[in-house]
């Protein structure tokens, strides 16, 4: 997967896991880009985001998730997002 050089637009949107983890919605913000993680309370049916601001350095993109690197990566090919973490997404 494509990691160092990513054009953030590619990556705004809906995004479902493969794996059932929480969705997730890239979008912009003035010049930043944010990525919200959206938590579903099971029992009171309340979706509670959590917003992280994309960051880019020489080693990739990445947020900082529960104080851990979570890098990003994109097969633009296959239109794939991965969380390192929380696994692949596709695209809603």
């Amino acid at each position: 997967m494509e990691t160092k050089y990513i054009n953030p637009d590619r990556l705004t949107g809906t995004w479902e896991s493969v794996n059932l983890n929480p969705t997730v919605i890239i979008y912009r913000d003035g010049e930043s880009y944010l990525l919200s993680i959206i938590h579903m309370n099971e029992t009171s049916k309340q979706a509670s985001p959590t917003t992280y601001e994309i960051q880019k350095d020489e080693e990739g993109v990445f947020f900082n998730y529960n104080l851990k690197r979570m890098a990003i990566s994109y097969d633009a090919k296959l239109d794939i997002l991965n969380l390192s973490l929380l696994g692949d997404y596709s695209r809603n």
